[in-house]
């Protein structure tokens, strides 16, 4: 037990013992602390081989030379061994390296150092940054190692390392002078001779499977980011429709197939996104109205007893906000765009009524409201109608003949006053809206010092205004005006649109909402069929023509979409890129035309597109679906398409033809999109029939429009 402890830490007589501990101990410090000094090496060196020669009765094997390239690798590979990274070098049967007599030599210095292992997440993030590249795993790796392996791992001795291979003479080096056989050279550098001088060495690029030996492989930028060519016209669309090449094809063609470019789908991700995020938005804030087909109804309770009042709300099947709530973000809406005239004679008509309205007083004090004489009892209230009784004011020496108005009087109002020649006109639905009064409690008006039970409500989509309290008002979702009299004083319709303020209070002017609801979506379910097409579709035709050519289309299709279906449906609010897809969809039916005489089956490719987009033309007969935007969206992309698609020429003729079809569609679609702005502002068109194209009456409530307006039975 002693002997072996002393040879453990190498103070026993054997000297073999002792020269294995220091071997070990040396080891040990050249891994913890680093390299050791020359001559302590030197040292090891010259014991390590009087030992040899004292101690070793066998003879030493013979030592050959072997050029490293011999097996046509240029530089030794650096395999992992036990967790360690151990340089080895090819090796010819039979023979042993230089490389590896070098290695010998060194090992006494150090071990080689355990590479350290890759965390999960750099691991991670290498393989998203290969994803992001265009590369994938397996490429990733290869080309690291391939960087790693570019050059010709350091010795793990870096002192007492022969030079021997820095005047070899293979094909990787030329040198000017140069000895044929390694092996006299190493004997004259061991015999002492003194060799050839050293010669600066030049490199020699040798071409070895595209790549360039001796310098470090290096990928250029391009490459990193490039994607294999696609052919011109074909992808996921192509393949859907069967579309393919024939076999021979004109080489003028196909140097301007060659010569097309392959585009990132920039756009498609960008308005995807977007699509994604304002749906998301509007659903939290918003929430998420009934879902059905057909109307829900909510009752109006009062201390336990039902009221005759019901609301009817239009249901959502698209699993989204509701209509005024879609109005609100900017859904297509023709009373918000311009001053339609059905919601225009309906505000009028609420005016005259309202000119010969006045305040009925109830007898027990308990409250007053504005209303016409047909409802104000008699029996329970009192109808304070001027001229009528002695507190009438005057205005010009005579009394007002219109009039009273709850809580509202121009001879208590102090702003804005009424005061000569600012006075108030006799026409009540020209009243301001008082914003101070006189502070007395007491003004022996009784439409004044009555408790007002009623404000101003705009209810419904049309600009509906009505007197009535707040509890009303919140069970139909309107807007209240605790600050106003009179329905006069408000507009409702700024109300119901939103979004920016009109220029003028009376004349609705959001024509903004043309390519504002492009980016809306009706509930999650309308946002999921629209992410899909263009991720497909869409994302297929911005890689052949560009995210500027394809978002000319995409917008200017559902521009002219949504103006059609706001002069055949005005008073549906509308919201979706519907035109700007079927826009794209006409752009399939271009490409095809285009390509038409480099495609071996080109009939069968229209023959599926076609009846693919009847399918579709068909589902928008079906309620809540605007069909006119689908259909002029179609056109206007067709016409678009002639003039910002890429296109091949088959030929002069054909080249001038194109040229000229560009110009001729361009203007086409000018006049069409003139022609609509026209019957929108200018002359605008009530054309009944036309409703057949978006909904037929299959049963008479299958088409029925929808009014969000309250009923009163």
């Amino acid at each position: 037990c002693l002997w072996g402890t002393a040879d453990w830490f190498g103070v026993s007589k054997d000297g073999d013992a002792t020269q294995k501990w220091q071997r070990k101990s040396l080891r040990h410090c050249s891994m913890r602390y680093g390299r050791l000094k020359p001559q302590v090496i030197r040292e090891m060196d010259l014991s390590s081989q009087d030992n040899i020669s004292l101690t070793s009765t066998e003879t030493p094997p013979p030592l050959y030379i072997v050029d490293p390239l011999a097996r046509g690798r240029a530089f030794r590979m650096v395999e992992e061994v036990d967790g360690y990274s151990v340089p080895q070098t090819p090796v010819t049967p039979g023979a042993a390296s230089l490389c590896s007599f070098t290695s010998s030599r060194s090992g006494l210095n150090r071990l080689p150092r355990r590479r350290k292992r890759e965390s999960v997440a750099k691991m991670s993030f290498r393989a998203a940054a290969a994803l992001v590249k265009g590369r994938s795993l397996r490429e990733n790796a290869t080309l690291r190692r391939m960087q790693r392996r570019s050059f010709t791992p350091a010795s793990f001795m870096e002192e007492d390392v022969v030079d021997l291979p820095d005047e070899l003479d293979t094909s990787f080096f030329a040198r000017v002078r140069t000895c044929p056989h390694l092996l006299c050279r190493w004997r004259k550098a061991k015999e002492g001779t003194p060799g050839p001088p050293k010669v600066p060495l030049r490199q020699e690029v040798v071409s070895v499977n595209g790549q360039r030996r001796g310098q470090r492989i290096v990928v250029p930028v391009k490459k990193l980011f490039a994607r294999e060519k696609r052919p011109y016209g074909l992808g996921m669309v192509g393949k859907l429709t069967n579309r393919t090449y024939r076999k021979r094809i004109d080489s003028y063609v196909k140097r301007q197939i060659e010569d097309m470019d392959d585009h990132r789908p920039f756009f498609t991700y960008w308005i995807t996104v977007v699509h994604l995020l304002i749906t998301i938005l509007a659903v939290c804030i918003y929430g998420i109205a009934p879902v059905g087909f057909s109307q829900h109804e909510t009752v109006l309770r009062n201390k336990g007893v039902y009221e005759n009042v019901k609301f009817v709300q239009q249901e959502n099947f698209w699993v989204g906000p509701s209509s005024e709530a879609l109005i609100h973000l900017g859904a297509k809406y023709s009373p918000c765009m311009r001053q339609d005239q059905q919601v225009h004679d309906l505000i009028r008509d609420k005016r005259d009524i309202e000119r010969d309205s006045a305040c009925c007083v109830r007898n027990d004090r308990s409250g007053c409201l504005q209303t016409s004489e047909e409802e104000c009892s008699s029996t329970l209230a009192v109808w304070v109608k001027w001229p009528g009784p002695p507190s009438t004011p005057q205005l010009e020496g005579r009394d007002r003949q219109y009039g009273s108005v709850c809580h509202q009087d121009p001879r208590i109002c102090l702003e804005p006053a009424s005061v000569a020649p600012h006075e108030w006109p006799d026409d009540i639905t020209k009243w301001p809206v008082c914003t101070r009064y006189n502070t007395g409690n007491h003004t022996n008006l009784p439409h004044i010092d009555c408790t007002i039970t009623g404000r101003p409500c705009c209810i419904g989509t049309k600009g509906r205004c009505e007197i009535t309290s707040r509890e009303y008002c919140d069970f139909m979702k309107g807007y209240f005006h605790e600050e106003a009299t009179l329905c006069s004083q408000v507009h409702c319709m700024d109300d119901v649109c939103g979004l920016l303020p009109f220029l003028n209070p009376e004349i609705p002017d959001q024509f903004y909402r043309l390519w504002l609801s492009l980016f809306l979506h009706a509930g999650i379910l309308h946002c999921m069929v629209s992410v899909c097409f263009q991720m497909t579709i869409l994302r297929d035709l911005e890689k052949l023509a560009g995210w500027l050519r394809i978002s000319i289309i995409y917008i200017l299709s559902g521009i002219t979409g949504n103006l059609a279906s706001a002069i055949f449906l005005p008073y549906r609010a509308e919201v979706g890129p519907a035109g700007s897809q079927f826009g794209i969809l006409a752009c399939l039916f271009v490409e095809l035309f285009q390509s038409w005489q480099i495609l071996a089956q080109p009939w069968r490719a229209f023959i599926k597109l076609l009846c693919v987009v009847l399918f579709l033309f068909a589902f928008g007969l079906l309620p809540w679906i605007d069909n006119f935007a689908h259909i002029f969206g179609f056109i206007s992309g067709f016409f678009l398409s002639f003039a910002f698609l890429p296109y091949i020429s088959f030929g002069r003729m054909d080249m001038y033809r194109k040229r000229l079809q560009i110009i001729v569609f361009l203007v086409v679609f000018l006049g069409l999109f003139a022609g609509l702005v026209v019957l929108f502002y200018v002359y605008p068109i009530k054309c009944d029939w036309c409703e057949l194209l978006t909904c037929i009456p299959f049963t008479d409530k299958f088409c029925e429009k929808y009014d969000l307006n309250g009923h009163l039975h």
